[in-house]
């Protein structure tokens, strides 16, 4: 078969905010899932912006980004693509984001970009 069709597997992880300057700079709400992925050590980072432009202006911005650094021991559950057993891509799950910090306006990221390492991104 020269295609395989996709597997997912979804895994909590705990995530790490990136509260860089830069960040904040362009408007951005970066987080890292970071754990044992299917035997191997990997971090994900993704990247965001808010939906709701009008967010920005309002103080919402500045509360995301506060409410996600006091967010130590939480998890966030990661769907990991999978293709002939080997780990392709993943996804944040927003919803369960905003359910880990009791905040539904989570939901509302818009992801702008993202990758998988060995080593993290915020060291």
């Amino acid at each position: 078969m020269l295609f395989s069709k996709p597997e997912y597997k979804e895994i909590m992880m705990p995530f790490k905010f990136d509260d860089s300057s830069d960040d904040f700079a362009c408007g951005g709400i970066s987080i890292e899932a970071f754990g044992d992925v299917f035997g191997e050590k990997k971090y994900c980072y993704a990247s965001y912006t808010l939906k709701d432009k009008k967010m920005y202006d309002n103080g919402e911005y500045e509360q995301l980004r506060k409410l996600l650094a006091d967010a130590d021991g939480k998890n966030v559950k990661v769907v990991f693509k999978l293709i002939k057993g080997k780990t392709k891509d993943f996804k944040m799950d927003l919803d369960s984001l905003a359910k880990s910090c009791g905040d539904d306006r989570l939901r509302t990221l818009e992801l702008v970009g993202c990758g998988m390492n060995h080593k993290s991104c915020l060291e």
